[in-house]
């Protein structure tokens, strides 16, 4: 069969490369010809749905706030990785390797260009990442210029937070009523479609973790600088003090360093912390897989360490407000696996937060919903 994934598919982030891999390779193991539809978003404004008036008047002081916020971002980036620019431009250069081992279809930009992807493929999969994210809604990643007659499913797409609007959910109604299967990354997601469409709408694993345990170990590589088992790793960090003094008093306690595989430009600062900037894919496997502990806010960096069976304590970026829950996302993992390894926003540290994970319960969870999950692609691939 020949199938095309509509996704975001640049960028040095790793959840954003693993979760196109992970569907890509899984459907190419199965023998299908798979390709990655090269369509840049940032490029198209006019692709994206009105968010309704409603999305500003809930939380026009926090819209404000983050543009005000998003200039401060830049410069202290700048700032802070003056001195990393050689390790920065090898991760890029990790990732741009990574990504060139897919296929991808001519740039498409027009209407007609994406007409013409109905004459290549006969089915059509939208999704992981945020492509559902309610206050960015695009009908490309919807799928809107799929013809009838296609098979048109999704797989495990993200609505990022905790919040679908009623304008959103009319939009999701009106464009994915046409749809053969549907599924999503978040349980949250899936139980307010369910309420909206006809189609049953099945909650599914991340993608990249349709992809073995085994493989990524595989592909996993630790800079040679570091030794299995001997140091913290941080990841996402929020960037707050007491957080961080947090992961310090852990280390101490355990006689571990810590390092930071860097990606924004506050985790430069944690002068505590050895940088690591140069991570790809591969060195992201690698540093988690090889932590004695994990300590992260990130959605991809908690599913491998789940994985991974590693020592994981997960960091809430901020206190859920009312239009919004960014911690929603791996919240649900946690939950859904028994994990009480969740540290909320300022929160003290509790000593409860060091009984061990039982992997053991973690793991027979993990393989039903693998089997779910493959299931679920098996019905149309």
């Amino acid at each position: 069969m020949r199938i095309a994934i509509t996704t975001w598919h640049s960028g040095p982030n790793a959840g954003t490369f693993f979760q196109v891999f992970g569907l890509y390779k899984y459907l190419s193991d199965r023998g299908h010809h798979v390709v990655v539809v090269e369509y840049e978003h940032g490029d198209h404004p006019e692709d994206y749905l009105p968010r309704g008036w409603y999305y500003y008047a809930s939380q026009m002081f926090g819209l404000i706030k983050r543009k005000f916020q998003q200039r401060g971002t830049q410069a202290t980036f700048d700032n802070n990785t003056a001195s990393y620019k050689q390790d920065i431009e090898l991760r890029d250069k990790r990732f741009k390797e990574m990504y060139g081992k897919m296929l991808y279809t001519k740039r498409v930009d027009t209407e007609e260009d994406f007409k013409k992807l109905n004459e290549e493929f006969d089915a059509f999969i939208v999704g992981s990442d945020q492509v559902w994210n309610a206050s960015m809604l695009n009908r490309r990643y919807l799928l809107d210029y799929v013809s009838e007659g296609k098979i048109k499913a999704s797989y495990a797409p993200s609505m990022g937070t905790g919040q679908v609007l009623p304008y959103q959910r009319k939009m999701f109604k009106k464009y994915l009523q046409s749809y053969n299967y549907i599924s999503t990354r978040e349980k949250r997601l899936a139980e307010i479609l369910n309420k909206e469409l006809k189609q049953n709408v099945e909650h599914v694993l991340d993608p990249s973790m349709l992809i073995s345990k085994d493989d990524y170990l595989q592909m996993a590589h630790l800079p040679e600088q570091y030794q299995p088992g001997t140091y913290l790793l941080c990841y996402f960090m929020p960037n707050n003090e007491k957080q961080r003094k947090q992961v310090i008093d852990y280390a101490n306690n355990h006689n571990l360093k810590i390092v930071m595989m860097a990606m924004f430009g506050n985790d430069y600062a944690f002068k505590e912390a050895e940088i690591y900037s140069a991570a790809g894919p591969c060195e992201f496997l690698g540093l988690i897989a090889n932590a004695a502990a994990v300590f992260t806010s990130s959605f991809h960096c908690t599913i491998f360490s789940i994985l991974f069976n590693k020592n994981l304590f997960v960091f809430q970026r901020k206190a859920p407000s009312k239009s919004a829950d960014i911690n929603l996302r791996f919240n649900e993992q946690l939950s859904t696996y028994g994990i009480n390894r969740s540290i909320a926003w300022m929160e003290d540290w509790c000593k409860t937060l060091e009984k061990p994970i039982d992997y053991e319960h973690v793991n027979t969870i993990f393989k039903e919903r693998l089997q779910q999950s493959m299931n679920y692609l098996n019905q149309f691939v």
